[in-house]
């Protein structure tokens, strides 16, 4: 990646940026404060070890009859805090980081949909096959991840951290 130093600088800004915000930090505390009585509902060890995640995923299935019923309850009382469980998970063991862009289009609230991806210092790890993206560091959105568990071999699984190997 060939960045001059205005383009190296406004990337960082915009890390900055999506790494700390109000709109993250308020959805990041909601769904922690909710995370008790969530693992009380849902019976099961729920330790942050990415073998949960596949338990999550069962839950997941066992919930819903579809992907459209799943995005149906994105705010309800199951996904929210699922995915704020599943972003923990990856940022626990593979080394990634809450983010969310503060100029998304989702409105700030209970709908917004936070990514994890690896920190700034491994900006130079990624590179984009295509050329058009200075930051090709991949980003997971829990949220998406769990409504697409619906959706026979869609996707890795939950647990899978090899999204976040090096490109370069």
């Amino acid at each position: 990646m060939d960045l001059d130093d205005e383009e190296f600088e406004e990337l960082r800004r915009v890390d900055g940026l999506r790494s700390d915000n109000p709109v993250l930090r308020a959805w990041l505390e909601r769904q922690r404060g909710a995370f008790e009585g969530w693992r009380v509902r849902h019976e099961g060890v729920w330790d942050f070890r990415p073998d949960s995640l596949d338990r999550l995923e069962d839950l997941v299935r066992a919930s819903y009859g579809s992907y459209e019923e799943a995005r149906a309850d994105e705010d309800g009382d199951l996904l929210p805090v699922a995915a704020w469980y599943t972003g923990e998970v990856h940022n626990r063991h593979f080394g990634t980081v809450w983010q969310y862009h503060p100029d998304s289009p989702a409105a700030p609230g209970p709908r917004i949909r936070p990514f994890v991806t690896p920190p700034w210092d491994r900006l130079f790890d990624y590179r984009d096959e295509d050329g058009i993206e200075d930051d090709a560091r991949p980003k997971f959105t829990p949220m998406e991840a769990l409504f697409r568990v619906l959706v026979p071999a869609d996707t890795l699984p939950l647990r899978d951290g090899s999204r976040y190997e090096p490109t370069n």
